[in-house]
């Protein structure tokens, strides 16, 4: 039996195999320099977010944060029944930390958390009483959602926000923190328990975005 398979097709099957494999390859190669560049400027400038402008859109450049439960024993007695209601055990012995709560665990351990007086920061950048109410509402501690609100309320800095977004995102995790424990009781020995009772793996984020 004659086969009917269009052997044009098979071919150019191939030839957009090789090209997605080849520019994947161009695009792994450009991010990682993207990342090392970023790097070594985030370091250079203490940072914990970048946002690099090209002629057609942007990267940006973040620390990300995977965090896994070592000793949950450890981790209830510095937290109590709260853990209750914040972490489920799956089959597997594998904890799910509710989103929330992930994030201020992450901050306390890394010591990303800081209390601020955002209003200064927010008049520092031009904003009037009103959009200080305004931003004051919708900061949420995340560095592109922060930045494009305070942009879209006509806030002006010479450096990109980098460190009023950073300023904010320390703010916005103390506020975090405090939901769950008594800030004033943490001391060296609540870290040292806490770095018992989970770890986190640190990693760079890299998105681009652009108009599709």
């Amino acid at each position: 039996m004659q086969m009917l398979i269009n052997e044009n097709l098979i071919d150019k099957a191939i030839r957009l195999d090789k090209e997605i494999k080849e520019k994947k390859k161009e695009l792994d190669e450009a991010k990682a320099m993207l990342q090392a560049d970023g790097l070594s400027e985030m370091e250079n400038k203490n940072l914990k977010y970048l946002q690099i402008f090209g002629g057609g859109g942007s990267c940006d450049l973040s620390y990300k944060q995977k965090l896994e439960i070592e000793n949950i024993n450890v981790l209830k007695e510095l937290f109590g029944n709260i853990l209750d209601s914040k972490v489920s055990k799956r089959e597997e012995v594998k904890y799910e930390v509710e989103s929330k709560f992930k994030s201020a665990l992450i901050a306390l351990y890394i010591g990303d958390y800081k209390e601020h007086d955002i209003d200064i920061i927010l008049a520092s950048l031009g904003l009037d009483d009103n959009k200080r109410k305004l931003a004051m509402k919708k900061l949420k501690g995340e560095y592109i959602a922060d930045k494009k609100l305070l942009e879209s309320l006509g806030a002006i800095d010479e450096d990109g926000l980098e460190e009023e977004l950073d300023i904010i995102k320390e703010y916005k995790n103390y506020e975090l923190v405090k939901r769950y424990i008594d800030i004033d009781s943490i001391d060296d020995k609540f870290k040292n328990e806490l770095k018992r009772a989970i770890s986190i793996e640190d990693s760079l984020s890299l998105g681009l975005s652009y108009e599709k």
